[in-house]
């Protein structure tokens, strides 16, 4: 049995995905700490009165900068990368088969067997199918129309469904 569905990626798609990928690892986790903690620091020492409080100012500029700087690159960077790299600047046509998944774009076409996806994890508006620890075929929820439970029972049933991870 197989599962064909037209992929289209657009910026806002490739921008939730790296946002999801970037902050479930250690280091992303670690810069939302970082700039909070830069804002504590300077109410803490506001309070202690070692610093006047024009100078809060640049604490709390400083931890919007740690925030705010991540989510400001992947944005510019997806919607950078939808226009230049070519799987990604045309519709794509995803086949999902026992043999594994196949996406087939311009006159190119790429087969991942069902061994070399690691896992498969959601986002708000996404599906990442990980071939590789930071490569995925990323597929926009929105694309699998009434497919998505036949093909994500098909993963699950391939991959085995506890590296499988949907909310």
């Amino acid at each position: 049995m197989e599962e064909k569905i037209k992929v289209t990626m657009t910026d806002e798609f490739l921008f939730d995905f790296t946002l999801y990928h970037t902050y479930s690892k250690l280091s992303g986790f670690l810069t939302n700490v970082l700039g909070l903690a830069v804002m504590f620091m300077g109410f803490i020492l506001l309070f202690m009165g070692k610093i006047r409080p024009v100078q809060v100012l640049f604490y709390l500029a400083a931890s919007v900068i740690f925030v705010g700087y991540t989510p400001v690159l992947l944005r510019i960077r997806a919607k950078k990368q939808v226009q230049e790299i070519e799987e990604l600047c045309h519709p794509a046509e995803y086949t999902f088969g026992e043999a594994g998944i196949t996406v087939a774009y311009g006159q190119k076409e790429e087969h991942y067997t069902w061994e070399q996806i690691l896992r498969v994890v959601a986002t708000p508006k996404t599906i990442g199918f990980y071939y590789g620890s930071d490569n995925a075929l990323i597929v926009p929820k929105a694309d699998f129309g009434d497919k998505f439970s036949t093909i994500m029972t098909m993963t699950g049933r391939h991959i085995g469904p506890g590296r499988v991870r949907l909310r």
